[in-house]
């Protein structure tokens, strides 16, 4: 009974949150968190824009298991201009996790079919033909596969620091790793970069291959306790799952789009690297394609160039959304 009770709150919580155009033609904002159920499973999701009647936009971040609900005005304010922004909560992570749900095992194939599934929700709630697609590093694996099988739902797929042959990025990465360790006779780092196999065994050999990239990069935290605490704990749970999405080759599985594709690439990311996606990019075959560089940029664009990844769906991609009217 406190089960059902709970559930109706959602829905009714939900339904004041958002309204469809008023019957005068009106365009009202919109602002919700709604619990969905995609897989026979209850998942959260975020929503918001300026304006219920423009475009939706779904978000696929990386990880797996990182949330960005919570940075909803922080990462996406000038999309949310242009676009209904959705961010969402997979399995296991963030808000999801808190949700009673049957616990099962993660695989690529569960993701890709929660994906899509989510997709057609959202084409069904705000009575949509299609949808934007946009993904972060993990969360491209994902939407490679939507714009794959699925293109005719899609107005675009932006794709950002993707994983198009993750296993062939990690070995360059970790060569490069031990060859900056040996030119620097830094015997810690030869010394544990030395224990690391690509895909990665255990929890241990992850944290050794990203504590010195992030060290490589500047990044102070690389070698705090609590990093390493951190990486060790997220693998519990999706390291298996990122070592399956890792096997993925798209420059074998994916050759062709039947979608306007859009590259969004960091010049020094070495966590998917950015010189495969370039010979990727040049490969695929789509009916419209552009590939758009930050200068500077590491892995992490969403999060730390969050303007120019904006500016880049605003300023260069919208024009092709807003002409395909279909």
């Amino acid at each position: 009974m406190k089960k059902t009770i709970f559930l109706i709150l959602i829905i009714l919580i939900s339904f004041l949150g958002y309204s469809n155009t008023n019957s005068n033609g009106n365009t009202q904002e919109i602002d919700i968190t709604e619990t969905v159920n995609i897989s026979n499973t209850n998942q959260v999701i975020r929503i918001k824009g300026s304006n219920d009647q423009n475009p939706v936009l779904l978000y696929l971040n990386g990880g797996p298991g990182d949330s960005v609900l919570s940075q909803m005005d922080k990462m996406f304010s000038e999309l949310q201009k242009d676009f209904i922004v959705v961010l969402w909560d997979q399995r296991n992570t963030g808000k999801t996790s808190k949700l009673i749900n049957e616990k099962v095992q993660l695989t690529q194939e569960l993701f890709k079919n929660d994906t899509y599934q989510l997709v057609q929700y959202l084409i069904q709630k705000f009575d949509k033909k299609k949808i934007v697609l946009v993904a972060h590093s993990y969360g491209t694996t994902l939407g490679f596969d939507i714009a794959k099988n699925h293109p005719e739902l899609l107005h675009a797929f932006v794709a950002t620091n993707p994983l198009t042959k993750q296993v062939e990025s990690e070995h360059i990465t970790l060569e490069m790793l031990k060859h900056h360790a040996n030119k620097n006779k830094n015997t810690k780092a030869i010394n544990e970069l030395s224990k690391v196999t690509v895909p990665f065994k255990t929890g241990e050999e992850l944290y050794y291959a990203r504590k010195w990239l992030f060290d490589f990069e500047g990044k102070s935290f690389a070698k705090k306790k609590s990093f390493k605490k951190r990486v060790l704990s997220w693998s519990l749970t999706w390291l298996e799952l990122f070592n399956e999405s890792s096997q993925e080759n798209l420059f074998e599985s994916t050759k062709r789009i039947g979608c306007p594709v859009f590259f969004i690439i960091g010049q020094n990311d070495y966590q998917t690297n950015s010189i495969l996606t370039q010979k990727y990019y040049d490969l695929l075959q789509a009916p419209q394609k552009d590939i758009y560089s930050i200068k500077n940029a590491g892995h992490l664009i969403p999060y730390d160039n969050g303007m120019e990844f904006q500016n880049a769906i605003t300023e260069n991609i919208l024009s092709t959304i807003k002409g395909n009217k279909d």
